[in-house]
Formats: C-alpha cells, structure tokens, sequence
C-alpha cells in the first residue's frame, strides 16, 4: 500500500553541495559564461520585483553560490554595439516583447558567434523570475534552434538530475558531451561546460553506484581545475566504496590538509567521515572506532559532535546524545545547533526544553521551516490547549508556504491529532501519503489516527514500514510499542 521514501535523488543532489558546486531549485547557470565582461557581474538585481536585472548577470540567479572548486574565468567582453543590442534584447523581454527579445537575441548572436545562443540566455531571464515552465520550453527550443551548443542539453540534464530523473539525466550529458567535443567558438565557455558535464557525471554516477564512472570524473576534474580539498573527499568516498579503505583515508586526511582553515570547522574530519561511511556500510565496529578517534582528536569539532549525536540516536543511546548536545549548545546557541539540541529533546520526550531551543530558533530566523516544524511538534506534545493550539498555527504555516511537502503535511496532521482534531488530522495525513511515499514519522503518526478509528490491519502496514526504517525518528518506542499491542489486536471492520 505504501512505499517509503527512496533516496537516490537526494543523494546526487547532496554530492554537488557537498563538492561546492552551485545547483538551484530553478536550473543553475552558474558554470556557464555570460555575454558580457564579469566586471559588470556585481551590479544589483532587485532595481524590481518584476523586472530582470538591467544586467547580464541577471542570467544567474543572485542565490547561487560560485563553485568554490572552479573559479570562473572571465568571458570575452561585449562590443558597445553588442552591448546596446544586449540592453536592447533586455529591455524588450522586461516589457514583455518576447518576439522583440528573441529578434535583438538573435541579431547579436549573428554578429558574435562566441556569444551564448538566443533561446539560452532568454532561459536564464526566465530562471531569474523564478519561471520553470517556461526555463524548460526555453532550453528545448534552444536544442533545437542551437543543435550544436551543448548547453542546453546540460542544463535540461540538471534540471533532470534535481527531479530524480537520473537516466533522463545520464543521456542528455552524453549528448552534451559528445556536442561539447565538437564545440569551438568559446574556449572559456567550453572549459566552464566540460565542468558542468563532469559534474553531472559524477552526480549521476554516485547516485548509481557506478564508482569507477565516479572516479574518472573526479579525476577528470582535478586535471581542469587542480586539486582541491573537496575533490580530494569525493575522491576518498568512491575509493572506499570500492573497498579501498587506506587509500580512501590518504586521500581524506590530504583533503583535511588542504581545507582553509575558516571552513575546518565546518567540515567533518577524516576519521569522522571515514566513521560516517563504515556505519553506512553497517560496519559498526569499525565505525565506533574511527568516530572513537576523531573526538579523541578533535573533541570540539561540531561536525564530529553532531555525527556522534546522530549515531547516539540511531543506537537509541539517549543519554549520549543529550550529553553531546549539550556540549554543542554550551559553545553555540546558533539556530543550526539549536535545531540539533530541540530534536534529541524530542526524541527524549522532554517537550519543554525543545520547545524552547525550537523558539528561540525560530526568533533568530522567522523564516526556517525546519525550526517551525520542530517548534510545531513540540508545543503540541503539552497538555496545555493554548499551545496545541499555536502548533497547529505554526504547521499551517509551513504547508501554506509549501503546500506538497510530505514532512510539513504530516507534522500539520499530529499537531491536529493532538488538538482532538482527528478527521482533518486523517485529510492532512492522506495528503502526506498521496504518492504512496511516506516517512517513518508520518506513518507512526498515521497510524495511531487510524487506530482510533478501528482501521488496524492499515495502521499494522504502517507501523512495520515505520520501523523497518534505518534513520532514527523521535516516536521509534512508541511504534514499536504499538506495533506489539496490535499484533494481539483482531483486526476490526474499519468505520
């Protein structure tokens, strides 16, 4: 009846994060060059909330961070007259004079044949205004219009690769590369893309398991770019998944030599991460071992404490994990920390203390979801009818700002469960598990509404794929103790 949740898109996804590169909701143009010089790459894109930037840096979305693997290399400078047909291009699509956009487009493609396609620079205004429809007929058009500008292929293989499509993804780099071989017109525009095809590879290889197509990506990124601290990381997990666990911590601990030291604070170890990768494996011997080593050697390092904190969670090792959370929340009451330290109160059951390291969470950002979330779940496990009453304040608010988010929909669910509201808890929860993919937290809460409402053999389906889970999630005892009180339960006429 229900699946949980795969994870595969999340993985690729995290892999580029975790490498630096930037990947954006919308497509990310970010390993592309633009058609004028960079020097005008920091002038403001909020003149409007309507407009595009009256720049051409508005063909990158402000949020998007720059690789911090590949720094970009500035793309040849516009002519005057290039320049006033690109502001006249501009202009025309900010009127909404697409055709009058598309004609100046093509008139300076014309004249500069380095220049970025038509179709793909109108696909980057589109990202700006947030528009993914229409991003996605701009780049279909354009692989049609340009059929020989790799572009295009790349960015709808991103797009892909965010939605989880990976074979989807995996053909459009490979009709991009082979575009890419013969692409000549713009030698720092191909070196940017060779980037973006190599990272698409590595993403969808990861995802995969396809460690030697990994590996050779990687490899191929160290030869364009140099040698850095997260390929060096990247290369480690791919060596150690190919069970070359030696060579995997040589190229950790070189990767620890390399970091900067403002971000060694932020980056977990070699021995933490190589304890990360033997509990994923299911090797706890080995993994106790190495985190073991990494707070022997580092006891202040937050990455370390927060990895040990959440291995303490998966064992059910409570006291641990509260002692470890403590010890974060004694050097840092930022919102990141005080998330960590309200989860381990839920999942000790002690709602005030979460409540409070969840608020004051939410005072530092309004706007953190995953605070307003925790906030939620703890006020509405209090017996007092004023906070269950905020909780579900607060999770409304969450699914008003996104609407098809499983997580928020089932903490809206609980929060109703828990005010005595049980058939709009069973609307919300039927909401989370629409597309048959559930969480384990949603199914336990789920479970305990259809058991209130006699319907056993669907909240037994609920509890076992709940606690078949691997991820720890704070109702795990309670799940398990229903579970074990309806076996001995018949299963009764559902209402």
């Amino acid at each position: 009846m229900f699946v949980l949740r795969p994870s595969v898109s999340r993985v690729s996804f995290a892999l580029l994060l975790a490498l630096g590169f930037a990947v954006d909701a919308s497509p990310a143009f970010a390993q592309t060059s633009r058609p004028r010089a960079a020097a005008s790459a920091n002038k403001s894109a909020s003149k409007s909330a309507v407009k595009v930037a009256q720049a051409p840096s508005a063909a990158r979305p402000a949020q998007a961070a720059a690789p911090q693997t590949a720094p970009a290399v500035d793309a040849p400078k516009l002519s005057a007259a290039e320049e006033a047909k690109y502001q006249e291009a501009l202009q025309h699509f900010n009127s909404q004079n697409l055709a009058g956009a598309l004609a100046s487009l093509q008139e300076l493609a014309a004249s500069n044949p380095a220049a970025t396609p038509p179709r793909l620079i109108l696909a980057r205004w589109f990202a700006e205004l947030q528009n993914p429809k229409a991003v996605r007929t701009s780049l279909e058009l354009a692989t049609e219009e340009s059929p020989n500008d790799p572009e295009a292929f790349l960015s709808l293989a991103e797009i892909s690769l965010l939605e989880g499509s990976l074979t989807a993804a995996e053909l459009l780099t490979l009709q991009g590369r082979r575009v890419l071989e013969q692409y000549s017109a713009n030698p720092t525009r191909k070196q940017n893309l060779t980037r973006k095809a190599l990272t698409l590879q590595l993403a969808y290889s990861n995802a995969r398991r396809r460690w030697p197509a990994a590996q050779e990506a990687i490899l191929a990124l160290i030869k364009l770019d140099g040698e850095t601290a997260e390929l060096d990381r990247a290369l480690g997990r791919v060596l150690f998944q190919q069970n070359q666990e030696d060579k995997a911590r040589e190229m950790f601990v070189r990767a620890d030599k390399l970091t900067p030291a403002d971000a060694a604070s932020s980056t977990l170890p070699a021995d933490a991460l190589l304890s990360q990768l033997y509990a994923e494996r299911g090797d706890l011997a080995n993994a106790k071992k190495y985190l073991d080593a990494a707070l022997k050697a580092s006891p202040k390092s937050v990455p370390t404490l927060v990895l040990s904190i959440s291995t303490a969670l998966e064992e059910n090792d409570l006291e641990t994990a509260w002692t470890r959370a403590r010890q974060l929340y004694s050097n840092d009451k930022s919102a990141d920390v005080l998330k960590i330290y309200g989860k381990v109160a839920l999942f000790r059951s002690d709602y005030p203390q979460a409540e409070a390291a969840f608020q004051e969470a939410v005072r530092q950002n309004p706007l953190d979801a995953e605070a307003i979330a925790g906030l939620a779940l703890a006020l509405c496990e209090q017996d007092d009818a004023e906070k269950r009453k905020r909780a579900v304040q607060y999770a409304t608010s969450n699914v008003q700002k996104q609407s098809n988010n499983r997580d928020y929909l089932a903490t809206l669910g609980w929060t109703l469960y828990r005010s005595g509201e049980t058939e709009a808890a069973i609307q919300a929860l039927q909401q989370s598990v629409a597309d048959g993919q559930i969480n384990a937290a949603a199914a336990y809460y789920f479970a305990v509404a259809l058991v209130e409402k006699g319907q056993i053999a669907a909240a037994k389906q609920l509890l076992n794929a709940a606690l078949a889970t691997k991820p720890p999630f704070a109702k795990r005892v309670a799940a398990a103790a229903l579970a074990k009180q309806l076996e001995a339960t018949p299963a009764q006429p559902q209402k």
